[in-house]
């Protein structure tokens, strides 16, 4: 009887584990389905500011390197690279295979054109701050690429991870004019093939990828603003990949049914309130600072989003390199809630109780979500005597009111492209910056100019991070943004779809889909 029962046993995990190996084989096929809260508002790489084109973008463009899932830089169509000694010259060795979705061989030249495009004022690319520390960009030969910075800029490498150094087809570029934005041809794994605007975009898989085609046919992503329709969509299995609205969270990560196919990972990130400085009253320091006690971000985190982010005082958020726990420690005594010392600060401002202060609007781009967490601040401001009105619009509305400084008082969330406090500091507050280049509070204060300048240059990590800690001390106490929470992204998928990961600067919007498959019959 002993034999026949461990013979049985044999035999039973001989097929558990063939059964485990088919199905963890990735198999081919399928149209994996996403939803997006807004239509991107652009899918060329040189105009990217925001994650919804990034993500979809980021499936038909490469660049020289990009992030690994552990926030490592690895090569993508550089094969490998060198740097001199002194920090001024990259010279990157690209792979000979990688082809335009035309079927044009990528070269050097296609590097030298793109990013030039991007320097060039005439593209009046948003990021063109990004190719500043560049002096020259030359192919060497057909597949030696050579950049030689105007002086040494520790991030260098981590910033061509970002979308405005993707490499672009120049011919195409060039034929097409603005509609390069919305027909995109670039060297990814996934071919550009449909959008309805407002409806949804379709991106189908590159036979020809230097990587290997990916696994599933296509990746749709469908237009949703509604984030309750949203998931009730995904319930019906009509979506493979979503986000979990706040008001379901609880119920969604104790049932036993999704629980497994959750996952969640701090990111790189804040949402955050931000001022127009250059706007009355919000010129006005003690005014904004009596903003920022009179937000409740303890009860926003808890009650709102039910404890799925961290209550943030910093700019920085703890996972970025050069985060000061010093910082932290001294926000969080001087302008954490309080309502008392709120309107002490109202009353320094010059408005006691609110008196002679104008109602103001508080802007936000349209959400179920920020709505809630809009409604809470314009609660908490009722408190000190701050009337608020609210207003909202959709996104590619909103982003370009924002960069044209035309909102005093703003919703935003910034999500690092690049792990360096540079990204944070430098792009958000440094005043070169000024509008859609990442300063959308228009802030001005010599003493973070210089200390934001002098730590781009500067290569010993240790002097780094003392300029970046004494500039974020100086933004935290002038108050240009109020920092409300650091963001932790959480997903849920289907049970057929394997391979996911979220990336550790942008989550879910970050994700490489060549790597996910699905097994669904």
């Amino acid at each position: 009887m002993r034999k026949i029962f461990w013979f049985f046993l044999l035999v039973f995990l001989i097929f558990s584990m063939i059964g485990l190996s088919v199905a963890q084989t990735p198999q081919y096929g399928g149209v994996l389905k996403r939803s997006l809260v807004n239509d991107p508002p652009t899918l060329d790489p040189a105009m990217i500011t925001d994650t919804a084109s990034d993500e979809v973008a980021r499936q038909i463009f490469d660049g020289l390197v990009e992030y690994d899932p552990n926030g490592k830089v690895v090569g993508s169509i550089a094969k490998r690279w060198t740097i001199s000694k002194d920090g001024t010259v990259y010279t990157f060795y690209l792979n000979n295979n990688v082809y335009f979705h035309n079927g044009r061989n990528v070269t050097a030249e296609d590097f030298v054109y793109s990013i030039k495009r991007v320097m060039d004022p005439k593209t009046a690319s948003p990021r063109a701050s990004f190719a500043e520390p560049i002096k020259d960009v030359v192919a060497k030969d057909k597949y030696t690429l050579v950049i030689t910075l105007k002086r040494p800029f520790a991030p260098f490498l981590s910033t061509l991870t970002y979308s405005c150094f993707w490499v672009v087809p120049k011919e195409e570029v060039e034929k097409l004019g603005k509609d390069f934005a919305t027909k995109p041809i670039g060297t990814g794994a996934f071919m550009f093939d449909e959008w309805k605007h407002d409806v949804k975009i379709r991106l189908k898989a590159n036979p020809n990828y230097f990587r290997g085609r990916p696994y599933v046919d296509a990746i749709e992503w469908v237009i949703i603003p509604d984030e309750n329709v949203d998931f009730m969509n995904f319930e019906k299995g009509q979506l493979d990949i979503t986000g979990i609205p706040d008001p379901e969270w609880d119920r969604v990560s104790n049932d036993p049914k999704y629980k497994p196919y959750i996952l969640e990972k701090p990111i790189i990130g804040i949402y955050y309130l931000g001022f127009n400085v250059q706007k009355k009253p919000l010129d006005n320091k003690y005014l904004r600072q009596a903003i920022a006690r009179a937000i409740n971000k303890e009860g926003i985190v808890k009650v709102i989003r039910r404890g799925r982010a961290q209550v943030a005082y910093t700019i920085l958020p703890p996972s970025m390199p050069g985060f000061s726990k010093e910082n932290y420690n001294w926000a969080k005594e001087k302008l954490s809630y309080n309502v008392e010392e709120a309107k002490k600060l109202l009353a320094k401002a010059g408005y006691p109780n609110g008196k002679g202060l104008p109602e103001i609007t508080i802007y936000y781009n349209t959400s179920v979500s920020h709505k809630r967490i809009m409604e809470a601040i314009q609660a908490d401001l009722q408190k000190i005597g701050i009337n608020a009105k609210l207003q909202n619009y959709d996104w590619a509305v909103y982003l370009d009111l924002l960069d044209k400084g035309e909102l005093p008082v703003y919703r935003l969330g910034w999500v690092a492209d690049y792990i360096d406090p540079d990204n944070f500091l430098w792009v958000l507050f440094n005043s070169s910056n000024f509008g859609p280049e990442g300063n959308h509070s228009f802030y001005k204060n010599y003493k973070v100019d210089e200390y934001t300048n002098k730590a781009r240059i500067e290569t010993l990590w240790s002097v780094r991070v003392k300029y970046y800690n004494m500039a974020e001390r100086i933004i935290l106490e002038d108050c240009p943004i109020v920092p409300i929470y650091y963001y932790v992204s959480q997903v849920i998928y289907q049970p057929w779809v394997h391979g996911l990961y979220l990336d550790p600067l942008t989550g879910l919007s970050g994700v490489r889909y060549r790597v996910v498959w699905m097994d669904k019959k």
